[in-house]
């Protein structure tokens, strides 16, 4: 089992950020509770504060806190960190996070390098896509070959405006799973910035063809038409994300797009 730096795809979603986090591997952790406990209560404990976290972050970070006074140690001050994600402190998580993975044992590297992963998604959340981006590298540096953390990397780029480099991220990581819709959305877009409306249809068409109703999809569809001046099709395109995804983000984007199409005329 390995630690978990999985990202949404969507860094503003706070829910399905902190059910990456709460995926960090429990055999790194408990091998360091039963180092100061030789038994498996802490470990049961520290699972189960992770898994309040995801549902009930108040009550979690009061009980990480009491763990942490009754000498629960990293664990409890980790799970404390998982928790203010859920109250939304995005940065006071963060930085939380990078202070626990100064503070692991030498000996424990896949740990401290998981808990680095982890605070640069934090920071990603708190808008700081810089500092995560910095963070990111500092774990690809060690692990260059691994996709989930080029595919974190990438999202953070994008929010940077560094589009090529969102690209070379996105084309390591779509090597490993080249059907990966929102990886390919994503590459789509960096292109469309890059002025390659081609290669962005390309990725698109891709998408499409494995999930014919992906929202994101026909979002980027419509904005490439709107670019190559085929309106109409923009519109088709748009009007098919209300079909499919009326509300949300996605949904929010197509209305915006199909008001200001109607304005235009």
């Amino acid at each position: 089992m390995q630690v978990s730096t999985i990202l949404s795809y969507h860094p503003v979603k706070k829910t399905a950020l902190i059910l990456a986090i709460v995926g960090l591997v429990f055999g790194h952790v408990g091998a360091v509770l039963a180092q100061s406990d030789g038994s498996t209560s802490q470990e049961a404990m520290y699972d189960a504060c992770l898994n309040q976290a995801r549902s009930e972050p108040k009550a979690a970070y009061e009980a990480a806190l009491d763990w942490h006074k009754a000498g629960g140690g990293l664990p409890a001050r980790h799970c404390a960190a998982v928790a203010l994600l859920g109250l939304d402190a995005f940065e006071e998580a963060a930085t939380r996070l990078e202070k626990l993975a100064g503070e692991v044992p030498d000996a424990r590297v896949d740990l401290r390098l998981g808990l680095i992963a982890q605070a640069a998604q934090g920071w990603m959340m708190a808008g700081r896509a810089e500092r995560s981006a910095q963070l990111l590298s500092l774990v690809i540096n060690v692990r260059p070959n691994d996709p989930q953390l080029r595919a974190d990397r990438a999202v953070a780029s994008l929010a940077l405006g560094d589009y090529w480099a969102a690209v070379d991220d996105l084309d390591m990581a779509l090597q490993g799973a080249p059907k990966d819709v929102e990886l390919l959305l994503y590459r789509a877009s960096a292109y469309r910035y890059l002025g390659v409306p081609d290669l962005a249809r390309d990725d698109v068409t891709r998408a499409l063809a494995v999930d014919p109703d992906a929202p994101g999809a026909w979002l980027e569809r419509g904005i490439l038409d709107q670019i190559a001046g085929d309106k109409p099709a923009a519109r088709r395109a748009w009007i098919k994300v209300l079909e499919i995804a009326p509300d949300g983000m996605v949904g929010d984007a197509a209305r915006a797009r199909l008001e200001a199409l109607d304005v235009a005329q």
